[in-house]
């Protein structure tokens, strides 16, 4: 399994507010390296995210929910989730608005992990990356 680094999710973050616009910068580091040691958490040698499906949902979430940087941090949860399935051999089909509203949800608190699971489940395509990994 290959998990992403904090200096790949800070790439993300630049590139994010680079494209979109809002305030650069971290708002807590703590949160943040926590957002990112969640979906690779173990115990007794066993992932707590059973699948690549769970611990991209984790990346979603907790990035979301956390909020660890000043700005961007729905943008940069939604990318840091399709950046590590990509890595991992998976992409997902979901139509745009589809995805969009999900990461609302998710930072609104209208659903939960299991519920973002359920969809990157459902809208996943294994094996078809279009070749291109942008980190």
């Amino acid at each position: 399994m290959r998990f992403l680094t904090l200096a790949e999710i800070l790439e993300i973050h630049r590139d994010q507010i680079s494209r979109y616009g809002g305030t650069s910068g971290i708002r807590e580091m703590e949160l943040l390296k926590s957002a990112l040691g969640i979906p690779m958490a173990t115990y007794r040698g066993k992932f707590l995210h059973t699948d690549v499906y769970e611990m991209a949902a984790a990346y979603l979430f907790h990035l979301v929910r956390d909020r660890p940087f000043l700005d961007g941090n729905k943008r940069v949860g939604a990318v840091a989730a399709l950046v590590f399935l990509l890595l991992n051999g998976h992409d997902l089909d979901a139509p745009e608005d589809g995805f969009a509203e999900m990461v609302l949800a998710v930072a609104k608190g209208a659903i939960g992990k299991t519920e973002v699971t359920v969809f990157i489940r459902r809208w996943n395509r294994t094996g078809d990356t279009h070749g291109v990994c942008p980190l």
